[in-house]
């Protein structure tokens, strides 16, 4: 867990355990790590949905923890489970029901689910998109319309360099491909998505993963200048500025950060989640 005024100067947070969730937590699986985190607040706690790697069934799996104060959490259980790897459960609420858009590659498609009984118990009710190898979809509602960045690797063992964007004007409707997309291609500093698309005063920030150096080495935040139906613009970043972490010193980030999600407290108190490596 970090914090800070806002999600540009976050810094580890002294006095509480972290990593907040590693695999030695999980206590319904042999694990090999946990990873994606993605955090809800609700009125009287907190929840954080991650994927677990299941060594026995050698796949990703979606599992949540729980907590009071977004400081300390409890691990709970495993909640969804596929034939297929999953992971980035990508939780979202929305006309008062929660809804889940996991990675889900290995099925070369990107899967719609909503929970049944919030929060561990979800069913899938639409395959949005299908035929390519799509990572870490990342959805947001924005201006009336539905929008999604999704990366693609070619092969299974290909390092993401390709950026998407769909759109549609029902969350169940038709998804259409944006004239511009791709819209990023052959640059995988900044292609693959490390978080949910946010508005931040006023303007929409997208979250990339820095896969250049080596998979998930750090993330950036990158401004979306235009976002319409027809036209796609963003800023260029520039590496010293818009890179967001320092590799830590303790064994759990020396070697990259490449995922956070946050909630702002207040105007000047961000609590965010960091996926370190």
């Amino acid at each position: 867990m970090y914090e800070g005024s806002n999600f540009l100067n976050l810094k580890s947070i002294p006095g509480i355990k972290n990593p907040a969730i590693s695999r030695k937590d999980v206590t319904d699986a042999y694990t090999e790590f946990v990873a994606d985190p993605f955090i809800v607040r609700l009125q009287s706690e907190w929840l954080m949905f991650f994927e677990i790697f299941n060594l026995s069934s050698n796949k990703g799996e979606i599992s949540f923890a729980r907590s009071q104060d977004g400081l300390t959490w409890d691990y709970q259980h495993t909640i969804l489970s596929e034939d297929f790897h999953l992971s980035y459960p990508y939780v979202f609420e929305f006309e008062s029901n929660w809804y889940m858009i996991p990675e889900s590659c290995e099925a070369d498609s990107v899967r719609l689910y909503k929970a049944t009984n919030f929060p561990d118990r979800w069913e899938l009710v639409s395959e949005i998109l299908v035929g390519d190898r799509f990572v870490d979809p990342s959805i947001l509602h924005f201006e009336g319309i539905w929008w999604l960045f999704v990366g693609v690797e070619p092969t299974a063992k290909a390092t993401c360099n390709t950026l998407r964007l769909y759109y549609a004007d029902d969350l169940l409707g038709q998804w259409v491909e944006h004239p511009m997309s791709p819209i990023v291609s052959n640059n995988s500093a900044i292609s693959r998505p490390a978080g949910r698309v946010r508005e931040i005063d006023g303007r929409l920030i997208r979250f990339a993963q820095d896969c250049a150096v080596s998979y998930g080495y750090n993330v950036a935040a990158i401004p979306i200048e235009l976002l319409t139906k027809e036209l796609y613009v963003e800023a260029k970043i520039q590496h010293e500025r818009d890179y967001l972490f320092e590799l830590g010193t303790m064994s759990f980030n020396q070697v990259g950060m490449h995922h956070l999600d946050f909630v702002m407290l207040d105007d000047n108190h961000c609590l965010a989640c960091v996926d370190c490596r």
